[in-house]
């Protein structure tokens, strides 16, 4: 799930405060913009694609409490490696321009609740079809993952975030 990246996108909090309530995440290409650094347990995340060719999707995963490896060495590890060191938390999913959504369709944003260092990472491949990511979306894969090519992933091209969520 998690193969090498480059840069962080993230926003400074206000006076080292957590931020809470609805944060909207944008997804560019190939970054995330809207990402603060430390985010109160109860946030909301939304999703919107920035891109005006690009599928991106944001997925949230909580990273190992005693992991302390760079989001740049958790994506360079072997899939079944690094999906041992992360807890899936959700993914929203936008075509270019528009707001992100569940693909299952079960809402639009992700609450995070535990404490401990997270990551938004995208994985589509560049050059992904936004026909079949939305085919997709809508139940037309319902067996796993479509088949978008075997472009770069977005995370190995930079589309990648991290933070710490607090007690809020």
């Amino acid at each position: 799930m998690i193969a090498a990246a480059v840069a962080l996108a993230a926003c400074a909090t206000a006076g080292g405060e957590p931020v809470s309530g609805t944060i909207a995440v944008t997804g560019e290409d190939y970054s995330f913009s809207g990402v603060p650094e430390v985010v109160a347990s109860g946030a909301e995340f939304t999703f919107t694609n920035g891109s005006s060719a690009e599928v991106h999707e944001m997925v949230l995963v909580k990273i190992a409490d005693l992991e302390t490896r760079t989001i740049e060495e958790l994506l360079a590890l072997p899939d079944e490696e690094s999906e041992t060191l992360v807890e899936f938390q959700g993914v929203l999913v936008a075509l270019p321009g528009e707001a992100g959504g569940n693909p299952e369709g079960e809402g639009s944003s992700i609450t995070v609740t535990e404490p401990g260092r997270y990551a938004l990472v995208c994985f589509i491949p560049q050059g992904a079809d936004p026909a079949v990511v939305a085919e997709a979306m809508q139940g037309g894969g319902a067996e796993g993952p479509p088949d978008m090519g075997d472009g770069t992933p977005h995370a190995l091209l930079g589309m990648w975030a991290e933070f710490q969520v607090e007690e809020a």
